[in-house]
């Protein structure tokens, strides 16, 4: 709300090729955008992470299993209702943003720990779990997880994304095909994480490993030169290739595959 107050008054001069000549608007020179401001037209986001970790501590099982999920559905409701609510009250478009958190989950679970101690599968990981998803760690298949996860995505409609773990799969086109096909029928939005990495040193050009020190490694020639590899991952809903914090390297180090 305080950015949205900071942000009336502005004129469309700030910025013309957003508020006068149509990349969002066509206002007048000087002309005030606070109408765009009103009634939906923008968005401001209550956002969410770690629904795993807040269903474990609350019911000791994750939201896969059906005391969890029970849990998990009436929280993001409780969620939604609060947007759904202030949206009424203030005509302003508040949506439920499930946060990917690409550095907020180590921040996060790093305060906790240190506020609360250590909670085993809350605060003991390094990182906490994005928005709704499965935890990284369990056994899950991909057509499983994308059924799970697709009655979070309608409650969390200001931002959802879901994801599966799948190896190389230019040898089997047709399981993917498969799995493409069940993401057009069951869920909003969603995608796959590969693993396109190369090292520099030796030319190997497969999967570069995350060593017991949490040091990226080419299981190759044993290069740990960040500056001499490329590292795709997916981070924040998107694939990254910027090497990432410890919580976030921890999180990635876990991901179990889906496929």
């Amino acid at each position: 709300m305080c950015r949205h107050h900071a942000l009336e008054g502005t004129l469309s001069n700030v910025s013309p090729i957003h508020w006068q000549y149509g990349a969002i608007a066509r206002l007048k020179k000087g002309e005030p955008i606070d109408k765009l401001l009103h009634d939906g037209y923008s968005t401001i986001s209550l956002g969410y992470i770690g629904l795993y970790e807040v269903t474990k501590l609350m019911t000791g099982v994750s939201h896969t299993d059906p005391k969890g999920t029970n849990f998990a559905l009436r929280l993001m409701k409780r969620l939604r209702l609060a947007c759904d609510t202030w949206k009424l009250e203030t005509g302003l478009g508040f949506g439920l943003y499930g946060t990917p958190a690409e550095s907020l989950c180590y921040r996060f679970a790093e305060i906790d720990k240190k506020r609360f101690g250590e909670i085993p599968d809350v605060t003991d990981k390094g990182y906490y779990t994005n928005s709704y998803h499965v935890d990284v760690r369990e056994k899950i298949d991909a057509f499983e997880k994308f059924r799970f996860e697709s009655q979070f995505q309608k409650i969390s409609s200001g931002g959802a994304i879901s994801y599966v773990e799948i190896p190389n799969m230019r040898h089997n086109l047709e399981a993917l095909e498969d799995v493409v096909r069940f993401i057009y029928d069951n869920i909003q939005y969603a995608e796959f994480n590969t693993k396109s990495d190369y090292c520099h040193v030796c030319g190997y050009d497969g999967e570069i490993i995350i060593n017991d020190d949490l040091e990226w490694e080419c299981p190759q020639c044993h290069n740990k030169d960040k500056n001499k590899m490329n590292v795709t991952r997916r981070t924040c809903g998107y694939l990254g290739e910027n090497f990432w914090n410890v919580g976030k390297t921890k999180e990635i180090n876990a991901r179990t595959l889906h496929l």
